[in-house]
C-alpha cells in the first residue's frame, strides 16, 4: 500500500506515528533529515556538553530533554545567581534535590564513558543500557525510533572510516547534512508514507490519498514575480520583481503574476495525474477540512476528483457510519454488497512479558575476534582482466550489485509480473549506472529471469527460501578461544533433510573447475557452513558457488570445506 501527501508536514508524521500506534507495518519516513530531528540535536548538545563542560546552553539543552528530565522551573533553580559554570552549579544542588541528584548521577556516568568509548558504544549505552531511547520514546513518541535507529547505523559507519572520537563524529554529522533515504521502490511487507514527487515511477494495488484538500497557493506564495525582459520568453533570464499587492500591479507584473498562477496550477494538476495513477486496483480518497473553512476548497484534488466522479457515469455506493460516510465509486458490473456495521470485538490483552525481559543485562566484556567472510581482501570478484577498459570494470561492479539486487526480490513476485518490475527498476537506476544502454539493461534482465527459471535452480528460489539471511555465531579454535563470524548469505534454503547455501558470484569469466575457484569464496563458505552447521547439527549443510554470468551451479565438496575451516580455527 501507497500514502501519498503533496508535502511532508503534519499529516505526514500524524499517519506514520498512527500506523505503528495501531502496529501496522510501516517503512517510516522516505526522507529523514536527521540533524533537524529534536531527538538527534538532544544527542548532539549532550555529546556538546561533554566535549566543552564549560558550555552551559549545551548542557542546558540536553538537561531539559527526555534524558534528563529537568524542567525550565529546575533549571531556574540551578542557574539563577550561579557563580560559576552550570555544571558547577548541578553538582552544589543535587545534594538538596532528589530529582537534581539523579540527573548529576546520569552525567557523571557520561562523563566517565564517553572519552573512553567509541561514539557508537557510547550512544549504544545511553539508549540501551541507560534507558535514553524509553525516555525519548515516551515523550516524543515511537516514529523517534526511525531516527535513533539511523543515528546509531551513523555512529556505527563512521567508525569504519575515520578515528572513533565523540568530537569527531559530531563534527563530522553536522558538516554533512545527513539526509537518509530509504529505498521505496521495490515492494515489501510496508505501508510505504511519501510525497507524490517520490511516487513517481512507483505502483500499489490500494493507494490512499490523505493530502487533497489544500490548493496550489498554500505552498506557493507570489512574493517574487519572474517578469519577461523584453521579447524574451518568461524563465530565469527576466527580471524578478518584489510582488506588493495585487490591486497595486502594473500590467506586465499583473501579465507575469496572472502567468506564475497558471503555470502552478498546471503543475498542480500533473502531480493529481501522477497520484491517482499510482494506483492499481483501487484509489482511496481523504483529506482533512481546512481549519477557517467550512467547505472544501474550489478546484483543490478532492474538490477535482469529486466533480470528476460524480460526473463519469460509474455505479455510486454510500458506505454507513461508524466510520463516517465514504462514497465508493465502481463500475456498474463491479459493485459489491454495502459491509453492515458489525461490532467491532474488543482485543486481547498483550501477554504477560518475562521478568527478565525488564531486567539489566550483565556487562560481560569479550575479547574475540570478529571474521566478516564477505570482507576478505582476496576477494577478485571485480578484479580486472589484462586490457579491460576501465567503463567495462564500473559496468562490472553495478552489475554485480544489480544482480544482487534483482535476485533477492524478484522471486517475491509473481513470474507474470517479473519482467516488467526488473526493466521498471532498472530504468530507474539509470542514473546511477552511468552509461547502460537499454539494450544493456534488457540484456541484464533477460539473463537474471532466465537464472529464476532454470529448472535444476527451482528449489533455490522456490518457497521456503530465503534471500540475503544475516548469519552470525562463534567458533572455537583449537586453542580454546573463540571468534565471531558475522555475514550476509545470498540465498538460503532450509528443508527437514538438509540446508543449502549458496553464494552469488557475478566473475565475467568464471573458473571451470573447483580448484580454480578463488580460495576467499572458499574460505567464506566454509564460515558460514561452520555456523550453521551448529544451528543444524541434524542434518547436512550443503555450500556451493552460483555463476550468474553462465547460469552455473559449482557445489563444494565437503572435504574442501572442511579443510579450509580446520585451516582457518588452527591459526
Amino acid at each position: 500500500m501507497l500514502v501519498l501527501v503533496r508535502r511532508r508536514g503534519a499529516a505526514f508524521d500524524a499517519i506514520i506515528q498512527a500506523l505503528k500506534h495501531g502496529g501496522i507495518p510501516v517503512a517510516g519516513a522516505d526522507r529523514l533529515k536527521l540533524t533537524e530531528h529534536i531527538a538527534i540535536i538532544d544527542l548532539m548538545n549532550l555529546a556538546d556538553a561533554l566535549l566543552l563542560p564549560q558550555d552551559d546552553l549545551a548542557l542546558a539543552t540536553a538537561l531539559k530533554s527526555p534524558l534528563f528530565g529537568l524542567d525550565d522551573d529546575d533549571l531556574y533553580s540551578i542557574a539563577h545567581e550561579r557563580t560559576g559554570s552550570l555544571r558547577d552549579a548541578l553538582g552544589e544542588r543535587a545534594a538538596s534535590d532528589a530529582k537534581l541528584n539523579d540527573a548529576l548521577k546520569r552525567l557523571i556516568s557520561c562523563e566517565k564513558r564517553f572519552a573512553g568509548e567509541t561514539p557508537f558504544a557510547f550512544y549504544a549505552w545511553l539508549l540501551g543500557g541507560d534507558g535514553g531511547r524509553a525516555r525519548i520514546l515516551r515523550r516524543l513518541g515511537y516514529e523517534a525510533n526511525d531516527a535513533l535507529d539511523e543515528f546509531l547505523e551513523l555512529a556505527l559507519g563512521y567508525e569504519r572510516k575515520a578515528p572513533a572520537s565523540l568530537q569527531g563524529f559530531v563534527g563530522w554529522l553536522r558538516a554533512a547534512d545527513t539526509e537518509v533515504k530509504r529505498d521505496m521502490e521495490i515492494t515489501r511487507d510496508e505501508v510505504r508514507v511519501m510525497t507524490v514527487h517520490g511516487a513517481k515511477g512507483l505502483e500499489a494495488p490500494v493507494v490512499f490519498m490523505i493530502d487533497t484538500t489544500s490548493s496550489p497557493s498554500d505552498s506557493q506564495r507570489m512574493n517574487l514575480i519572474h517578469v519577461p525582459q523584453g521579447n524574451a520568453a518568461p524563465g530565469p533570464s527576466g527580471v524578478v520583481v518584489w510582488a506588493g499587492k495585487k490591486s497595486d500591479d502594473p500590467e506586465a507584473v499583473a501579465l507575469a503574476r496572472e502567468a506564475m498562477r497558471q503555470d502552478t496550477e498546471d503543475e498542480y494538476r500533473r502531480l493529481l495525474y501522477v497520484a491517482m495513477t499510482r494506483a492499481a486496483d483501487r484509489l482511496i480518497v481523504g483529506g482533512c477540512m481546512p481549519g477557517n473553512r467550512n467547505a472544501v476548497r474550489e478546484h483543490s484534488w478532492y474538490d477535482l476528483i469529486q466533480k470528476g466522479l460524480e460526473n463519469s457515469g460509474l455505479h455510486m455506493q454510500q458506505v454507513p457510519p461508524p466510520d463516517g460516510v465514504v462514497k465508493r465509486y465502481t463500475r456498474p458490473g463491479d459493485a459489491v454488497p454495502v459491509p453492515s456495521a458489525a461490532p467491532r470485538l474488543a482485543a486481547a490483552p498483550p501477554p504477560a512479558l518475562p521478568a527478565w525481559l525488564r531486567g539489566m543485562a550483565g556487562d560481560r566484556p569479550r575479547r574475540e575476534s570478529l571474521l566478516r567472510p564477505s570482507d576478505a581482501k582476496d576477494d577478485d570478484r571485480f578484479t580486472a582482466l589484462p586490457g579491460e577498459a576501465e567503463r567495462q570494470r564500473k559496468m562490472a561492479m553495478q552489475r554485480g550489485n544489480l544482480v544482487h539486487r534483482l535476485l533477492q526480490s524478484l522471486p517475491e513476485i509473481a513470474a507474470e509480473k517479473r519482467r516488467d518490475t526488473a526493466m521498471g527498476f532498472l530504468t530507474r537506476k539509470a542514473l546511477q549506472t552511468d552509461g547502460w544502454t537499454d539494450i544493456e539493461r534488457g540484456t541484464l534482465a533477460k539473463q537474471v529471469l532466465t537464472l529464476l527459471t532454470e529448472p535444476g535452480l527451482a528449489a533455490l528460489f522456490g518457497p521456503g527460501s530465503r534471500a540475503e539471511v544475516a548469519v552470525a555465531g562463534r567458533l572455537t579454535r583449537l586453542d580454546g578461544s573463540t571468534f565471531l563470524v558475522s555475514g550476509q548469505i545470498d540465498r538460503l534454503v532450509v528443508t527437514p533433510s538438509e540446508v543449502r547455501i549458496v553464494d552469488y558470484k557475478t566473475n565475467h569469466n568464471p573458473p571451470r573447475k573447483l580448484v580454480a575457484a578463488p580460495k576467499a569464496y572458499i574460505r567464506q563458505l566454509a564460515l558460514y557452513r561452520g555456523v550453521l552447521a551448529r544451528l543444524y547439527p541434524d542434518r547436512p549443510v550443503r555450500a556451493a558457488l552460483l555463476w550468474t554470468e553462465t547460469i552455473e551451479m559449482m557445489e563444494i565438496s565437503s572435504a574442501a570445506l572442511d579443510a579450509e575451516l580446520a585451516a582457518i580455527i588452527a591459526a
